[in-house]
């Protein structure tokens, strides 16, 4: 056993596979002393907290879920890279003791580092209930590390963890290696001791000579790498010799690793006689490969509703106080200053902008807290058994059918729900292509130009649309995952589920309130400058568009948009209606000059004031608006930017600015390119 001291302060770095409970234990000991960004140069989500312990800061940093260290995916990579790196002073791995087989691989690839490791035995009473008993003493005895039984979700053993930090701060302990090195040496004979006569005898950074050896004879690329640039060029050749006449090496290391985990527990986990785990009713229906699927939607439509539930009383509390607080403004503002456009400013763009922002964080915290809930008590990994299949047929994961769903009702909700995928990959995949599912706003626009152009034949024109939004998630999906997301391999997915378990009521919150506040941040500098942009460019005194800067923008552009068979009202209504789909209609109405009451696009989008007669309206776009280019209208209304909302959680959960604008950028050019196409064939047709 080495000992190492630690000079400053301690960063521990917390492991674990998905569902080890690494997050309740987290949002444990932070609280809401979180940080969430990005890992550098990834799009990966970074989550770091400090806590205090005995009158001593600790910096927390949780890792990316990650079932090995093997590095195929974007998560993989990063926990492996901070583990291995000289950043780290400790790390504290979460095991599931009611999976302990499974949930000890990861540990196993710790065997060997030069960092000092504290195993979390999580759900202890899980384990119990199944008729496991695990001998702590003798396994700690075997280990050669401190264990810590808990229940995090209950709190239980986190004091006794925080005692074995401090401890091991002060006589740090090295992981024994002796039984899994004897077993490797058996496996790989001579070759083992050639590359650890190579290699430095104080090993590179956190990794121990031995450990560098095993994962070069399992050709891992990134230790590769760093060997190669800390040996000479001789030895190198040796390595790499020795690297190549190991093609089954990764094989054989995992065999050698499950070998060492059925040593170590070989007398520390016994199960009671006879007992076999019983799967509930609920469970056997809810991943029962016909009945499974549709109790899988019913739950998300279920909780997509509570959301809502949750949401609703602010919602229509907010609604229906906006327009007094604003007339009253109004009121005020004209009898100070005697100004139309600061009380137009402050009345139609900050204020309703504002209250959008706040309704969209409530209206997440909603969604948050449900689809958490559900993901918490262990639901969700059920939904992703049952739709892998189904998913995995565009490249998706099976989670991503929850996305897919809720967007139906609002897309915002869709993209915040992505967040239950632990792929970075497959998250971004998700939210790119649940954009295409058609919200319930934009609904009574494509009637009402549907209806009016083409009567009973616009369920035709909407049947086309469902049908053009398959091809379109298949291509977008194809598109993402091929030519532009490169950063990672596609991993397949892991079906041993995890046990139902109580939610953790606590984490739940704190996550509930840190993305509240993540996305408010964010939602209010967004919505609240496009809103005030919006307003300087339709602002007019005298409610003549033609007399705005808007106007002066669309006739400059008409002659572009004549090829996509839309005029510059219609590209107008098109590119604001981004703000908000069913704005639309309202904007329509003043670009085709019969509406009235309202002085700038941005109250129409957020507030819908404007007032106007439809029938005037109807009898303005016949006159004027072909049917082919009312067709291209509708399908690139459709397939555009779902709404400003809907950017804001984009960026709010992909952490990229560079993303979120390849995604709306790809959304904007390829809504105007399918519009512009169904426009040929309305010419042709009609």
């Amino acid at each position: 056993m080495e000992s190492v001291a630690v000079v400053g302060p301690v960063k521990i770095g917390l492991a674990g596979q998905p569902n080890t409970g690494k997050s309740t234990l987290f949002n444990r000991l932070t609280g809401a002393r979180q940080h969430v960004g990005n890992w550098p140069g990834k799009t990966v989500e970074q989550k770091s907290g400090i806590f205090h312990f005995n009158h001593k800061k600790y910096s927390l940093v949780d890792l990316p879920g990650t079932y090995s260290l093997t590095a195929n995916s974007a998560e993989e990579l990063i926990a492996r890279d901070f583990i291995i790196s000289d950043k780290v002073d400790m790390i504290i791995t979460m095991v599931d003791t009611s999976q302990l087989e499974r949930s000890m691989y990861l540990l196993s690839e710790m065997v060997g580092m030069n960092v000092p490791v504290i195993a979390v035995l999580n759900m202890i009473d899980i384990a119990k209930e199944q008729g496991k008993l695990i001998n702590i003493e003798k396994l700690q005895e075997k280990l050669g590390i401190p264990i810590v039984p808990m229940v995090a979700a209950k709190g239980e053993g986190v004091e006794n963890l925080l005692g074995k930090i401090k401890t091991i701060e002060e006589n740090q302990k090295i992981l024994h290696t002796d039984v899994l090195f004897k077993i490797y040496e058996d496996v790989f004979k001579e070759e083992l001791n050639d590359l650890i006569k190579i290699l430095p005898d104080e090993g590179i950074g956190n990794c121990s000579s031995n450990w560098i050896s095993a994962r070069l004879l399992e050709n891992d690329r990134q230790i590769v790498e760093i060997v190669k640039e800390n040996v000479t060029k001789e030895q190198w050749e040796v390595i790499h010799h020795i690297i190549k006449r190991n093609i089954d090496g990764p094989l054989k290391a995992a065999n050698c690793r499950y070998a060492w985990i059925e040593s170590v527990l070989d007398g520390v986990l016994t199960k009671k006689e006879g007992y076999a785990l019983k799967r509930i009713g609920f469970d056997k229906l809810s991943t029962h490969r016909i009945f499974g699927k549709p109790i899988a939607i019913l739950m998300m439509l279920a909780g997509f509703i509570a959301s809502m539930a949750i949401a609703m009383p602010f919602m229509i509390g907010i609604g229906s106080i906006l327009p007094l607080i604003c007339l009253n403004l109004r009121n005020i503002l004209l009898n100070k200053t005697g100004s139309y456009w600061i009380a137009s400013l402050v009345t139609e763009a900050v204020i309703p902008s504002v209250s959008m922002a706040l309704l969209m964080g409530i209206f997440i915290a909603g969604v948050v807290f449900v689809f958490g809930f559900m993901e918490d008590i262990g639901y969700m990994a059920r939904v992703a058994y049952v739709f892998d299949a189904t998913m995995s047929k565009i490249g998706l994961h099976g989670k991503s059918i929850m996305p897919f769903v809720t967007s139906f009702g609002c897309n915002m909700a869709g993209i915040t729900g992505s967040r239950v995928i632990d792929s970075w990959k497959q998250r971004l995949l998700t939210i790119t292509t649940s954009m295409v599912v058609p919200c319930a706003s934009m609904w009574g626009v494509i009637g009402l130009v549907g209806s009016l152009f083409f009567g009973v034949n616009a369920i035709w024109v909407i049947v086309a649309l469902l049908i053009c939004s398959i091809f379109h998630v298949i291509f977008t999906s194809w598109i993402f995952r091929t030519k532009f997301i490169k950063e990672e391999e596609g991993t397949g997915l892991i079906m041993e589920l995890p046990p139902y378990h109580k939610p953790n009521w606590k984490g739940i919150f704190l996550h509930v309130w840190s993305k509240m506040k993540d996305v408010m941040k964010k939602a209010f500098v967004v919505i609240v400058g496009v809103s005030v942009t919006i307003w300087a460019l339709s602002y007019t005194s005298d409610g003549n568009i033609e007399n705005s800067p808007i106007y002066a923008i669309g006739k400059t552009v008409e002659p572009v948009a004549a090829l996509l068979g839309l005029d510059w009202r219609l590209f107008i209504a098109l590119i604001v209606s981004i703000m908000s789909k069913e704005g639309a209609l309202g904007v329509l109405s003043m670009l085709f000059g019969v509406g009235t009451g309202i002085s700038s696009f941005s109250g129409i989008m957020i507030s819908g004031a404007v007032e106007f007669d439809q029938s005037a309206l109807s009898t303005v776009m016949l006159e004027s608006i072909s049917k082919a280019s009312a067709l291209a209208f509708m399908f690139a209304y459709y397939f555009n930017i779902p709404c400003m909302a809907a950017i804001v959680s984009v960026n709010a959960e992909t952490h990229s600015l560079k993303w979120t604008i390849k995604i709306v950028s790809y959304y904007m050019v390829s809504a105007l390119f399918i519009g512009g196409i169904v426009y040929r064939i309305g010419t042709i047709i009609f």
